[in-house]
């Protein structure tokens, strides 16, 4: 069974109901143009409530290193969750515990993903638009034996995660637009159902 994490908190009762749940981790979006954005005063403070095995994935888009860095540090997150045009240069200079983000659409060339595979602990594959709920061409990845663990986004929801398990095989699942009432808010029912549904009761 894939684990599964669950992107774009930004309420604490959101995240406290779900860190009840067997979950992997909780992202918290740091990029001030999304719907999703939480101030990092605010993710600190949920972090701070959050039990010591959900992992606290801080999200960031064509930001500075010295930003990324200090708002890792600030928020206390575990992992970085990389979303823009980030190289493998940047990857390496914020050392471990990073998650590089590539968008997945009929053009995607795997290549691209190579030169990363030192540098990073996690290689997330997503839609072209994050967030937006849709799906990309799961097939561009199939059968692909990648040396890092891989997290499959973009659109998942109870509907689809069956049929995008039927052709990968991920580290992890990462839930967003689909568990949600509306950007930002999450429904932890939707949540516990796709967890039933992957064998994470």
């Amino acid at each position: 069974m894939p684990k599964v994490k669950v992107c774009g908190i930004k309420e604490k009762s959101d995240a406290l109901l779900l860190s009840e749940l067997p979950l992997w981790a909780l992202g918290f979006i740091l990029v001030e143009d999304s719907p999703r954005f939480i101030p990092p005063d605010k993710a600190k403070e949920i972090v701070r409530f959050l039990p010591s095995w959900i992992i606290k994935v801080g999200v960031f888009q064509n930001q500075s290193v010295e930003e990324v860095e200090k708002l890792r540090d600030f928020c206390d997150f575990d992992l970085v969750q990389l979303h823009g045009k980030e190289s493998p240069a940047f990857c390496e200079k914020l050392g471990k515990g990073v998650i590089k983000t590539f968008s997945v659409g009929e053009d995607f060339d795997v290549a691209m993903v190579e030169e990363y595979l030192p540098v990073v602990d996690f290689l997330l594959f997503d839609s072209k638009k994050g967030g937006s709920g849709l799906t990309f061409p799961w097939k561009k990845i199939k059968g692909i034996n990648f040396p890092k663990p891989i997290i499959i986004g973009g659109g998942l929801r109870e509907e689809n995660v069956w049929q995008c398990l039927s052709l990968l095989r991920p580290f992890a699942l990462d839930l967003n637009s689909g568990v949600e009432v509306y950007p930002g808010k999450k429904d932890g029912v939707k949540v516990k159902r796709i967890l039933e549904k992957i064998g994470g009761k």
